[in-house]
């Protein structure tokens, strides 16, 4: 139990870096396409894209924090 404690530990360690980058570089993509339309539609449905970009990593991030936070509070395995 502890190996699989340890590694559940050492996969959203290395997760964790990588997710504010991915999120970023998604925003900039979206960014662009917003600034290229014309559409007002298509501008809208770029907004809506942003916000649930911003939920996802806000999600993900927490979730990835409160795994850590309790595979460092496990103990009697």
């Amino acid at each position: 139990m502890n190996n699989v404690i340890t590694t559940i530990k050492n996969v959203t360690t290395t997760i964790k870096p990588v997710a504010p980058v991915v999120a970023g570089l998604i925003l900039v993509i979206i960014g662009i396409m917003y600034m290229c339309f014309k559409d007002e539609q298509k501008k809208s449905s770029c907004t809506s894209w942003m916000v649930n970009v911003l939920i996802g990593f806000a999600i993900v991030y927490l979730a990835i924090s409160i795994v850590n936070w309790f595979s460092g509070q496990v103990v009697g395995y």
